[in-house]
C-alpha cells in the first residue's frame, strides 16, 4: 500500500509545478460513471488551482485524440480511467507536453518515457475492486492539498459507478475503505445497511423497482405497470396521506414483505440464489445532496453519470460533478428515464429464440446493428447476472460501432475470476492478434476489432478462455 501512495509524488509535484505556472491542464478521462466522477474531480482541481484547463470524455483512445492532443501542446496532459493498456501509443507523442495516467485497467506494460504512470496493478492492489480512477484522481488531488477531502465524494461515486461494491452486503473493499473513512471523517458520507432500489430517497415505489437494474428483476425492471400489480398484490400502499410513498417510507415489516415476495419472484424466474442476496446491502448517503433528491444515494448519483455517459452525454454528468443541480439534473433525470427504457428494449430483443449462442467456453450476443455499442456492455452484464444464461460461462458480446469496427463487451462472474479467468487479458491478445485493441478487468473488459474479423476473434477468445479455466492462461 505505502509503495502504491509514493507513486503519486512525481503526480503531485508536476501538479504543483504547473499551477504555480499557471499553465493549462488538458484532463482526458473515461466516459463512463468512474471516469465521468475522475474527470470531475480532476476539474475541480484545476478550477481550486486558478489555471486554465479542458476536459473532454472519450469513449475510446484512439489515434484521433493522439493527433489532437499533439497539436495542442497542452503543458500538462492527465489522462484517467484510459490509458495504461494504450502505453505504447502515448509513449513520444507528446514531446512538448508532461503526461500522467491515472488507470486501474490491465496495463500493456508497466513503464513508458516520458509518462508518469499510476496504477494499482503494478503494486498488487485489485484495481477491479480496491479503488476506482475517481479514487485516485481524488487520492491525487488530497495529496496535493488537504483542502481538497471533499472530493473524497467522487471516489465513492467513481467505485460504486465501477460496481466495485463486492464487499459484505455490497460494501466497498481495499482503498476505497480508506477514501470512505476520509468522506465520513469529513461529515460528508454516511453508511447503513436496507433494501438497495434505485430512488431510496426518492422514487415511489413502483418506479423504485422498475429503474433497479442491479440486480435485474425479470418481469419487473423497466416495467412500472408490472411493479403497481406485484405491490398491490404483496399488499404495500403505494399512497398515504395523498403522497407516493418511497422505500424509505416503508416500515420494517413492510421491508421484510417485499423482500419475501421477491425473492420468491426471483426464484420463480430461474434466476440466481445469489441475486436475493443483492437485493440488501449498503446505502452510501452523501450528507451535502439535499434530502429527497437523486443525487443523495451514491448508487442513484452513481447511475446519473452512467445513464449520461451511455446516452452519450458524458458533458452533463460532468457539470453533476461540478455542481450543477439545476437544468443539469433535470436532463440528466430525463437521460436516465430514456436509458432504461432502452435497456427494456433491448433485453426483449436479445432474449429472442437464437439470439444467444453458446460455444465450448463462452456465451456469444451478437448485437450487429440493432443493439447501440454503448450499451452492449450493460445488456451482457445483465444477462450474466440474472442467471439467464445456464451455464457458468462469460459472456462476449458485440455491437457495431463506427470506422468499420465492431465494440466487443467481455463480462464474467467473481467465482470465474477465481477460477482463473483474466477478461481483460483475453482482450488484450486477441484484439491485439486482430489489428484491433482491447483490455480491461478480470471480470470486465472490451475491445475494437474490424467487423469482418469477427468470426475468428471470437474462436481465438473461444480457446484463450478455455486456456484459463484449465491453467494454461494467466489469473
Amino acid at each position: 500500500m505505502e509503495s502504491f501512495l509514493s507513486s503519486f509524488k512525481s503526480a503531485v509535484e508536476l501538479l504543483r509545478r504547473h499551477g504555480e505556472r499557471g499553465d493549462q491542464i488538458r484532463i482526458v478521462t473515461h466516459s463512463d460513471a468512474d471516469g465521468i466522477a475522475a474527470g470531475g474531480a480532476l476539474t475541480l482541481t484545476a478550477m481550486r488551482l486558478g489555471v486554465p484547463f479542458k476536459a473532454s470524455c472519450e469513449k475510446r483512445f484512439h489515434e484521433g485524440l493522439m493527433e489532437e492532443l499533439a497539436s495542442e501542446e497542452p503543458p500538462l496532459v492527465i489522462f484517467s480511467d484510459i490509458g495504461s493498456g494504450y502505453l505504447d501509443m502515448v509513449e513520444g507523442r507528446l514531446p512538448k507536453s508532461d503526461v500522467v495516467v491515472l488507470d486501474h485497467h490491465k496495463p500493456i506494460k508497466a513503464e513508458a518515457e516520458g509518462v508518469v504512470h499510476i496504477n494499482p496493478l503494478l503494486h498488487d492492489l485489485d484495481g477491479s475492486r480496491e479503488v476506482s480512477a475517481a479514487g485516485l484522481a481524488y487520492l491525487l488531488a488530497e495529496m496535493l492539498d488537504e483542502g481538497n477531502r471533499d472530493l473524497s465524494v467522487l471516489g465513492i461515486i467513481g467505485a460504486l459507478g465501477d460496481q466495485q461494491d463486492k464487499g459484505e452486503r455490497r460494501s466497498l473493499l481495499g482503498l476505497n475503505t480508506r477514501i470512505e473513512a476520509s468522506a465520513k471523517e469529513a461529515g460528508l458520507l454516511e453508511t447503513g445497511v436496507d433494501l438497495i432500489f434505485y430512488g431510496y430517497e426518492t422514487r415511489p415505489l413502483a418506479k423504485a423497482i422498475a429503474y433497479t437494474t442491479t440486480p435485474f428483476i425479470p418481469g419487473l425492471s423497466g416495467r412500472e405497470d408490472s411493479c403497481v400489480a406485484f405491490l398491490k398484490e404483496v399488499g404495500i400502499e403505494l399512497k398515504r396521506g395523498g403522497r407516493w410513498r418511497a422505500l424509505r417510507d416503508l416500515s420494517e415489516e413492510e421491508k421484510r414483505r417485499l423482500f419475501s415476495s421477491l425473492s420468491k419472484h426471483l426464484v420463480h424466474e430461474g434466476c440466481s440464489s445469489e441475486m436475493v442476496h443483492e437485493l440488501i446491502g449498503t446505502i452510501y448517503t452523501i450528507k451535502g445532496e439535499e434530502r429527497g433528491t437523486s443525487m443523495r444515494d451514491g448508487r442513484e448519483y452513481a447511475s446519473l453519470l452512467n445513464a449520461c455517459a451511455r446516452m452519450e452525454r458524458p458533458g452533463l454528468g460532468l457539470s453533476l460533478c461540478l455542481g450543477d443541480r439545476g437544468s443539469a439534473l433535470r436532463e440528466a433525470e430525463e437521460t436516465l428515464d430514456l436509458y432504461r427504457r432502452r435497456i427494456a428494449e433491448y433485453l426483449d430483443l436479445v432474449r429472442e429464440e437464437g439470439r444467444i449462442e453458446e460455444l465450448g467456453n463462452i456465451y456469444v450476443l451478437r448485437g450487429r446493428d440493432e443493439v447501440d455499442d454503448r450499451l452492449i456492455g450493460v445488456v451482457a452484464s445483465i444477462l450474466l447476472s440474472t442467471g439467464m444464461l445456464k451455464s457458468p460461462k462469460p459472456i462476449i458480446a458485440w455491437a457495431s460501432s463506427d470506422d468499420g469496427l465492431i465494440k466487443v463487451s467481455a463480462r464474467a462472474t467473481e467465482a470465474m475470476a477465481r477460477e482463473g479467468i483474466h477478461l481483460g487479458a483475453v482482450m488484450m491478445e486477441a484484439a491485439e492478434r486482430f489489428q484491433g485493441r482491447g483490455g480491461g478487468h478480470d471480470i470486465a473488459a472490451g475491445a475494437y476489432i474490424p467487423e469482418e474479423l469477427e468470426a475468428s476473434f471470437i474462436e481465438l477468445v473461444d480457446k484463450l478462455i478455455g486456456e484459463q479455466r484449465h491453467g494454461g492462461g494467466e489469473d
